[in-house]
């Protein structure tokens, strides 16, 4: 065993506030000796009782604005020692033996890079979450009753199936575990670019020298509540660029299979930033020439992709709600009120 502390933790809170001691606290609960990890907090905010339990328990804190998430986090990797690094979103938790279970998986197969198990899915109160409210979220119902599985170096054909088909391991960086090579030289300034950490870390992993460890046991509890920002219009773009910026790192690294399945999404995502930034600017009552605009914008958009021109009311909806709006501007501020009301209600 090493001298000096096994896995460093990254706690990141970009802006929220309200959880991040419950995060901090389940940290600090492990069943790992405490001098086997090391903890940091990055964040941009400062507050009086966040930062005197942390000073409190020792803990290094950063104080850090940048909005680029990948950047951001690894400021905070650069201030830490162990060979292997975990990361935590503010909002979410670790089971008492999630540490203890990870190292012990990467210790005994040297060759693993990455480790990632699943998540138990909580409320705004810390509550189990009722599966009906989630499990359309998680995806990888494939590891149910088959146990673990273990990618080798050298067997990572396919492994676009693990986290587009048969699960979706690239969600959520708190359930990852991964070699601080992975975080170094060309894969640092790739992650640096990146607004989506959980995905990055996968693509790294999947284009490394290294094998990857999908557990089947749940030891992350990921918090579902109205605060999350997946799917918002801001979010869509960053999506939209991350995945394809990893297309383009991974056919470099010659994982072409894995390259075309990360532009196709990037292109998907794309089209619905588009579609959602239309319908936002509308319901916002913005002039009927950037209304024209966008429209027309999203219209060159589909011609150029086919594949995002399925018949459907997602795709060509926010079309017609641009056309009401630039002929009988009054029908399409009445619908987006009736919307608005019944998103409030």
């Amino acid at each position: 065993m090493p001298d000096g502390p096994e896995v460093a933790v990254v706690v990141g809170a970009h802006e929220r506030e309200r959880y991040l001691l419950s995060a901090v606290r389940s940290v600090l609960a492990q069943t790992l000796p405490r001098d086997r990890y090391e903890v940091i907090v990055t964040k941009s905010f400062a507050n009086d009782d966040v930062d005197r339990f942390l000073e409190r328990e020792r803990i290094l804190a950063l104080r850090d604005d940048d909005p680029r998430i990948g950047s951001w986090l690894l400021r905070a990797v650069a201030a830490t020692r162990a060979p292997y690094v975990a990361f935590l979103d503010d909002d979410d938790e670790f089971e008492p033996d999630r540490l203890d279970h990870a190292l012990s998986v990467l210790r005994e197969d040297p060759t693993l890079g990455f480790y990632r198990n699943r998540v138990r899915v909580i409320d705004e109160r810390g509550d189990p979450a009722p599966p009906a409210t989630w499990r359309f979220l998680e995806a990888d119902r494939y590891f149910d009753g088959r146990g673990p599985v273990m990618i080798p170096p050298t067997g990572k054909q396919g492994i676009a199936f693990y986290a587009f088909d048969g699960a979706r391991v690239s969600f959520n960086s708190s359930t990852m575990v991964v070699r601080r090579e992975l975080l170094e030289g060309e894969f640092r300034d790739a992650f640096s670019r990146t607004q989506l950490p959980d995905l990055a870390l996968f693509v790294l992993a999947s284009v490394s020298p290294y094998g990857l460890y999908l557990d089947d046991r749940r030891l992350t509890r990921y918090r579902y509540y109205s605060g999350n920002v997946t799917h918002r219009v801001p979010w869509l773009r960053h999506a939209f660029e991350a995945y394809r910026d990893l297309a383009s790192f991974a056919r470099m690294h010659g994982n072409t299979e894995l390259a075309g399945r990360l532009l196709r999404r990037s292109e998907n995502y794309d089209r619905i930033y588009r579609s959602g930034l239309l319908v936002e600017r509308i319901r916002a009552h913005a002039g009927r020439r950037e209304v024209a605009r966008l429209a027309g914008e999203y219209l060159r958009f589909l011609g150029r992709h086919p594949a995002e021109r399925a018949m459907t009311l997602d795709v060509w909806s926010p079309e017609l709600f641009a056309t009401s709006y630039l002929f009988v501007p009054g029908l399409a501020r009445a619908m987006s009120d009736v919307q608005a009301t019944r998103r409030r209600s």
